[in-house]
């Protein structure tokens, strides 16, 4: 007879002071304090034939190299193979730059903190791993609106403001694993479509977002469990009111409320289900690169203003070394290093650019979870779950890398922030519009794979 077993731990994963913030290019001075500890939060999972790991943590991202270092640590820990460990970040921007999502400009500091934090997630799963129990599972959904789609069409454009009227998901998605030798709430995972941006780029000091404060409300509410944070698809969403910490806490306790709400009205509670893990690899194709002589024209243009700006904080500076990353715009410098691997690949012969990414499932009791990577608009992680074969299905992003901005191809031509500046891209050749489509049937096809795994 199948018997779910299940463990979850933490670890605190919150920098050293002084390193440099991600989730905003504007921000060019190191973190000035902490405003609450980031952590990483591991679920071991077993049926008796397959183990499953879900990895998640207060950081922005993982990268797809990150992704692939978290496993092996992890899967040396743990003995969990590493093919079975869905890696998910909550997306905060009130964490550090590591060298799991940018590699470019990297210190030692840098690289020291990254090895520490996948230490730390792997040996969370590890311990889980060790205090594993009989649970039984259940699915529960609250409503919960502290969000607003941030696509604010103007007379002049898309900008990133307030959408009222566009596309949110103002629910909280819950499973509630309950250990069968107590009774009690083992551990609870909540998802929630919004970014982990209540907080702006005047920001300087480390925090967790309303992700934190939402899962220590729930873990006041129901003391003997472990709350963890899986980052639902909001690449066009953002939280609602925002900009101060006050509006971060009230966020948090509205869905830590709602994710606590959900978990005890559970009634519907399994415990003799296997498991079961798909992944789909895919690659998001790019538009085609122009030509040789016209990339290296740009490029010689970029590089020219480039100088310029350089001479300028070289003198600011009274001739000091100045790092180019440090010294230029963010958008700038990120052209420019666009442009530069461009011209670098087309002279390698490259003529043709994709992303791979991996869409993973997991099914859990009766409920399943699809995480795919990149900045996910809500559209698409909703189709998603429309197609599912299971009632219970939990779209999330942000898991097991990073591709940039994922749009809906209807929201292409309108353009904006995460059209034309954030979009999934390599050298700056943004993906096709019709990504939203290959991200969709992979996101079915992994939740298709489980169920044919669970019905034969």
């Amino acid at each position: 007879m199948v018997q779910i077993m299940a463990g979850v731990a933490k670890a605190n994963v919150t920098p050293p002071l002084g390193m440099l913030m991600s989730g905003y290019g504007s921000r060019k001075t190191g973190a000035e304090g902490v405003y609450d500890e980031l952590e990483t939060v591991a679920l071991y999972l077993s049926d008796g034939q397959t183990e499953v790991g879900l990895i998640t943590a207060d950081l922005i991202d993982t990268g797809r190299e990150g992704t692939a270092r978290i496993r092996a640590v992890a899967e040396e820990l743990s003995g969990v193979p590493g093919a079975h460990i869905m890696v998910s970040m909550s997306h905060t921007h009130g964490g550090p730059h590591t060298t799991l999502w940018l590699r470019n400009g990297a210190d030692e500091l840098m690289e020291a903190y990254s090895t520490v934090a996948v230490a730390q997630m792997a040996s969370a799963l590890a311990q889980a791993k060790r205090s594993a129990t009989p649970v039984r599972v259940g699915y529960g959904r609250q409503d919960c609106d502290i969000a607003a789609n941030r696509r604010e069409r103007t007379p002049s454009g898309v900008i990133l403001g307030v959408n009222l009227e566009g596309p949110t998901q103002p629910y909280a998605d819950v499973v509630r694993l309950d250990s069968l030798e107590t009774g009690e709430p083992l551990a609870i995972i909540m998802a929630y479509a919004a970014h982990g941006t209540t907080l702006t780029e005047r920001n300087l000091l480390y925090t967790a977002d309303y992700i934190g404060f939402a899962k220590r409300a729930v873990e006041r509410q129901v003391p003997t469990a472990d709350a963890l944070y899986i980052a639902g698809c909001s690449g066009d969403i953002n939280p609602y009111p925002r900009g101060e910490f006050a509006h971060a806490e009230s966020h948090g306790l509205r869905l830590g409320c709602a994710a606590s709400q959900a978990a005890y009205e559970v009634s519907d509670m399994v415990q003799d289900r296997p498991l079961a893990l798909a992944s789909v690899e895919v690659a998001l194709k790019t538009e085609a690169p122009p030509p040789l002589k016209e990339a290296r024209a740009a490029l010689a243009e970029l590089e020219t203003q480039a100088a310029q700006v350089m001479e300028s904080a070289r003198a600011a500076a009274g001739g000091a070394d100045v790092q180019e990353a440090m010294a230029l715009d963010w958008w700038e410098y990120r052209q420019l290093s666009h442009a530069r691997g461009l011209v670098k690949a087309l002279e390698a012969g490259e003529s043709e650019f994709s992303i791979p990414i991996e869409v993973q499932a997991l099914v859990i009791g009766e409920s399943a979870i699809v995480g795919m990577p990149g900045e996910i608009f809500v559209e698409i992680g909703q189709a998603v779950v429309e197609a599912s074969p299971f009632e219970n299905t939990i779209a999330i992003s942000h898991t097991n890398g990073s591709a940039g901005y994922i749009p809906t191809a209807k929201e292409v031509p309108a353009g904006g922030y995460e059209i034309q500046a954030a979009r999934g891209s390599v050298h700056g050749l943004t993906i096709l519009p019709a990504s939203d489509e290959v991200v969709i049937q992979a996101g079915i096809q992994a939740l298709q794979a489980c169920w044919e795994q669970l019905n034969g």
